[in-house]
């Protein structure tokens, strides 16, 4: 039997290494700035590793001025006085942290139909083709060909958002059936 779980966690240690080159502790206060969380203490900026420390688990005040630091140097972080804000790049990051933490809900019960995503993606757009199939992976979706796979459940939304996000919208598909080739197989895949 094919463990999902290990393939679904690999896909994403690997496409979140590729992605981010910044630390958890990084990106939780790039989220936190991005929700406004932060907003309301740009006047208390000395004091900044004081506010973010009830966020970040077991940091110390000098630790956390360290990663505030590591994001104004990666230009992540704008500063002006004693305001702060997330710059073009600190803006581009959190859309990507926000887009990677989707997650597809799973009801208790299948409804017996398959989701078959389908894309044909220029050549010229191999990169946005592969981290498309890199989110693929990471969802616990499963090839049934180069460009054809599947998942048990309900997922256009998702799969929308993420052909959006890589601009390749135009070139996918979802379609729905109820009877696949090597069905039984597929069904081991996903435990049903």
């Amino acid at each position: 039997m094919i463990n999902r779980e290990n393939i679904t966690k690999r896909a994403r240690k690997k496409l979140i290494k590729k992605l981010f080159r910044v630390g958890e502790n990084e990106k939780e206060i790039v989220r936190l700035i991005g929700i406004g969380t932060l907003a309301i203490s740009a006047f208390v900026l000395p004091n900044i590793a004081q506010l973010i420390k009830p966020f970040l688990k077991d940091r110390k005040p000098n630790e956390i001025e360290k990663i505030w630091k590591r994001l104004v140097d990666k230009k992540i972080i704008e500063l002006g006085g004693e305001n702060f804000q997330l710059s073009a790049k600190g803006k581009m990051l959190l859309k990507e942290i926000q887009f990677h933490e989707i997650e597809i809900k799973k009801p208790s019960k299948w409804d017996g139909i398959w989701r078959l995503v389908s894309y044909d993606v220029p050549q010229i757009q191999n990169t946005d083709r592969d981290r498309f199939r890199l989110t693929l992976k990471r969802w616990g979706f499963y090839q049934i060909q180069a460009s054809l796979w599947v998942y048990p459940y309900e997922c256009k939304e998702e799969v929308a958002v993420a052909a959006e996000f890589f601009n390749i919208a135009p070139f996918v598909i979802v379609m729905l059936t109820d009877v696949l080739p090597n069905e039984e197989l597929v069904e081991d895949f996903f435990s049903l």
